[in-house]
């Protein structure tokens, strides 16, 4: 069923309880809380005294970005927070899908059926670190975006105001929003393909020329990602253990390997290329936590990825490898891939690092993780 979620009064009991609950866990973001708590997010967020409904207009908001200089944009999923800042720059958004090319900077890609709601946070109470961004949300009230406002100028600020303004002015009659259903996800299962499906995959995989050509094969043959990666060709693709991860940005750090770490969830994709310097484990979560070097954090919570896999694809440039991990219900949480640029083979050193983690993590039989 759809849930109604009044805007007409702010649900101060729930917020409150988030309040209560985050006070014993400091760690407890909004995310968390909202799981904890039995709502999605953006229903959670609502009951803020801080927030402002935006309305439904993403793409409006998504267009004006580039005008306050520098923001932090976060993406997440439940086991990967993606953090970059950086100038929502070269902005081109379809009906469908949308793009924003900044290799280095914010690289984005967007999926913009998905894009349904969003509100204004405005958080003045620490008058050194005030906090602004808008926030997008899918159907259901999963968070796509967070962008912060990270130049905080008196003009910008105004500017950042006068935009949350018009869009609330295009909503202020509103009573209440409907929320679709929230779809309760069901463990990953292993789907096997009949011996003609499975041999048209590894013969087609053999002859991509780009890796994007393994989303569609993926689709003609209705078949999940990590169910392919059992049935692929020999030698494409080899399960890890989930220490990889971390034995993979160490050496990546240590080579001066410069690599792209993908993260999205069911409306974006954020990318960030580049030299991994400073890491560090803090309780359940691995982090790269690079801010003053490229702008750049990820915290990962590696020891709950349910899959690891180094892949294998051909190109028209040779292999591309990459490393790619995944939740307990068959969910890409992230991927990574040595930086390369179109036309140009993989990088030597991103291939040993690669192989180095199969010598190392390899787990022994395929068939262990299959349920």
């Amino acid at each position: 069923m759809s849930q109604k979620i009044s805007l007409q009064e702010k649900n101060t009991p729930l917020w409150q309880n988030y309040q209560d609950k985050k006070g014993n866990d400091r760690m407890l973001f909004p995310t968390e809380g909202a799981n904890l708590l039995g709502v999605s997010e953006l229903e959670l967020l609502l009951a803020s005294p801080n927030s402002q409904y935006m309305g439904t207009d993403c793409k409006a908001v998504l267009l004006q970005l580039e005008e306050f200089g520098v923001v932090e944009s976060i993406v997440r999923n439940a086991l990967a927070v993606h953090e970059k800042s950086g100038l929502y720059h070269n902005l081109k958004l379809g009906e469908k899908m949308g793009l924003a090319l900044n290799v280095g900077g914010l690289d984005l890609r967007f999926f913009m059926w998905q894009w349904k709601h969003m509100i204004a946070m405005t958080d003045t109470s620490n008058a050194e670190r005030p906090s602004y961004s808008v926030q997008f949300f899918d159907g259901s009230g999963h968070a796509i975006d967070k962008v912060f406002l990270r130049e905080l100028s008196a003009e910008n600020i105004n500017k950042w105001q006068q935009m949350i303004a018009e869009q609330c002015q295009e909503v202020q009659s509103l009573d209440s929003i409907e929320l679709e259903p929230k779809t309760k996800p069901t463990a990953w299962q292993y789907k096997a393909l009949e011996d003609e499906k499975r041999q048209e995959l590894q013969s087609q995989w053999q002859q991509m020329t780009d890796v994007h050509q393994f989303h569609f094969l993926l689709k003609k043959l209705e078949i999940d990602r990590a169910s392919s990666y059992y049935q692929a060709p020999e030698g494409m693709a080899t399960p890890l253990k989930k220490e990889a991860f971390a034995s993979l940005f160490e050496q990546a750090r240590d080579a001066q390997c410069s690599i792209m770490i993908f993260v999205g969830n069911t409306g974006m994709v954020q990318i960030q290329t580049g030299q991994v310097h400073q890491l560090k484990r803090i309780g359940d979560w691995y982090n790269i936590l690079d801010k003053k070097d490229t702008q750049f954090t990820l915290h990962l919570k590696d020891q709950d990825l349910a899959q690891v896999w180094c892949v294998k694809r051909p190109t028209k440039d040779g292999i591309v490898t990459c490393i790619e991990g995944f939740d307990q219900y068959g969910t890409s949480i992230l991927t990574v891939f040595g930086e390369r640029i179109e036309g140009e083979p993989e990088q030597a050193i991103w291939q040993e690092i690669t192989q180095s983690l199969v010598s190392q993590f390899q787990l022994s039989d395929n068939s262990q993780n299959v349920q």
